[in-house]
């Protein structure tokens, strides 16, 4: 995943430190969108090292060529990049129906979608929703997106010990996919939870509960925690420190 030349971890504390969330998907999909726009930026200070759960070697594409000015965005190299440690792409979770981050560049396209395939590349799940826009301009500005899994009767939580792919598409052009933007694919995989863990997560503040799923390698539940804790408590002046460990532990 060759993508660090083009978007540092400063860039993505920058976005976010300002978290302004808000939901923007109907009621029925029940899918949480979290946006948020760009800030100061912060040193890097961290002394952890996420290691990753053994995987398989990830899979890398980055499509969509574009032939014309669809999204005006794409003349210059636009990405989108899941928010998943970068050596591997692959984050853990014990969560049965867990929430997918990922940064969202300065964009013109009118819609994103999310896909969540199998082991044997089925989709499990998959929604697609407009981008906010301000009244001054068609460029939604970059942020920090999340979307949490709903527990859709039709929708089973994720399978104990199974790993999951997952990617974002930018809709460019609704009638020709080719002219989309895709994020590379990313992986999950659902372990099954530590009973000792559980008991100090469930004794442990928010801010302590970010660093015991970061030191237990859990990436998914520690940035869900994490930007549960910056829509609640944007002031927090901790907040930045913890943003800084958390994507550093992560080689991002």
């Amino acid at each position: 995943m060759v993508w660090s030349k083009h978007l540092s971890r400063f860039t993505i504390l920058a976005v976010a430190l300002t978290l302004g969330l808000t939901t923007n998907l109907p009621a029925q999909v029940q899918a949480q969108l979290k946006p948020s726009s760009p800030s100061s930026k912060l040193p890097n200070q961290s002394k952890n090292s996420f290691r990753p759960p053994r995987t398989s070697t990830p899979v890398n594409t980055q499509g969509g060529a574009s032939r014309g000015p669809v999204c005006q965005d794409k003349k210059s190299e636009l990405k989108v990049i899941p928010l998943v440690p970068m050596t591997s792409q692959m984050g853990a979770t014990v969560a049965d129906y867990p929430t997918f981050s990922w940064y969202m560049p300065e964009t013109s396209a009118q819609a994103v979608e999310f896909v969540l395939q199998d082991e044997s590349g089925n989709a499990v799940y998959k929604v697609q929703y407009a981008l906010a826009k301000s009244a001054e301009s068609d460029i939604s500005k970059p942020s920090l997106m999340s979307l949490t899994l709903p527990a859709f009767a039709s929708l089973s939580p994720l399978e104990i010990g199974k790993e999951y792919r997952w990617y974002v598409m930018l809709v460019c052009n609704p009638f020709d996919s080719s002219d989309n933007v895709y994020s590379p694919y990313a992986s999950i995989k659902r372990v099954a939870p530590d009973p000792a863990l559980a008991l100090r997560i469930q004794q442990a503040t928010p801010q302590q509960r970010v660093a015991l799923y970061r030191d237990a390698q859990l990436w998914h539940d520690a940035v869900s925690t994490l930007v549960e804790l910056q829509r609640t408590r944007p002031d927090d002046a901790n907040l930045p420190v913890a943003w800084d460990r958390l994507l550093s532990s992560a080689g991002l």
